[in-house]
């Protein structure tokens, strides 16, 4: 009886410690923004160049490395991209090393893009039937952001996608400054609908985009309820970080996320 008192307390403390740690903002980008006061810094996507250039290897030839005899090219900053697939089946903290590697050349204010579930955390209803699309966005976004705890986390970890950024976040948040929220997330795969002009037929400026013709082939609405998961998680780990979303490719996309809400149902405003 002692030692499940014990127990009891320990698990208590553990998860007031986290919860001290990490505790949840109460503002939103529209109370304030603070403006961000560094440089431009040259970037660039490392990619896979095949076993010949590891990860260091490409850090050499983009900063420079005089210790290795490497001129560089002149990169100041990277943008990678930590799909939950990779973080699940190697492990989030494969990536600390490579970015201390870099930070230690002098790549810093990096960017680093979020996005993509893992086939057990994919959202599995089909918004797009007809071409057999299936989104690659997760499931139990509408689940709570937080849950006081309850798992010994600070998140809830019934919300796929608040636990993935979580987990990368909480370990990345000293060598990446701007997190993207998917790539590209508004890209036209109908080709014609971003670009049309206000009162032509379907349009994106009177309409929301059909998820069969756009790139994340789910609801917009599903993509601005990420935005505001990002936000909360982010700015709770990293309050000095950015939030950012990068391929918006059309006027017109930008306005369909800053005329909805995350409301799954029609994206209109309640008090909820």
């Amino acid at each position: 009886m002692l030692f499940k008192q014990k127990t009891n307390l320990l698990t208590a403390f553990l998860i007031f410690c986290c919860l001290s740690l990490f505790s949840q903002i109460n503002y939103t980008a529209n109370d304030f923004i603070t403006p961000y006061e560094g440089f431009f810094r040259q970037g660039v996507n490392p990619g896979y160049y095949g076993p010949k250039w590891d990860d260091s290897t490409l850090g050499d030839i983009m900063a420079g490395n005089n210790a290795a005899e490497v001129e560089g090219v002149g990169v100041k900053a990277i943008r990678g991209s930590l799909p939950e697939s990779i973080g699940l089946v190697f492990g989030y903290d494969i990536w600390k090393d490579k970015y201390e590697y870099n930070a230690a050349l002098g790549l810093t204010d990096n960017t680093l893009f979020l996005g993509v579930a893992h086939p057990d955390h994919r959202d599995p209803v089909d918004y797009c039937p007809s071409d057999d699309a299936q989104t690659d966005m997760f499931a139990n976004l509408y689940e709570p952001i937080w849950d006081g705890g309850a798992n010994g986390t600070a998140v809830n970890e019934n919300n796929y996608y608040a636990k993935y950024v979580f987990d990368v976040v909480s370990r990345l948040k000293d060598n990446v400054k701007f997190w993207e929220i998917w790539n590209e997330p508004g890209f036209d795969y109908s080709g014609v609908k971003g670009w049309l002009a206000k009162g032509q037929p379907g349009n994106w400026w009177d309409n929301n985009p059909d998820p069969c013709d756009y790139k994340l082939r789910a609801p917009v609405f599903h993509y601005i309820r990420t935005l505001r998961i990002s936000y909360e998680v982010i700015k709770t780990l990293a309050p000095d970080d950015y939030v950012v979303v990068s391929g918006v490719g059309y006027d017109s996309f930008l306005d369909v996320i800053l005329r909805n809400t995350d409301n799954p149902v029609d994206g209109a405003e309640t008090n909820a």
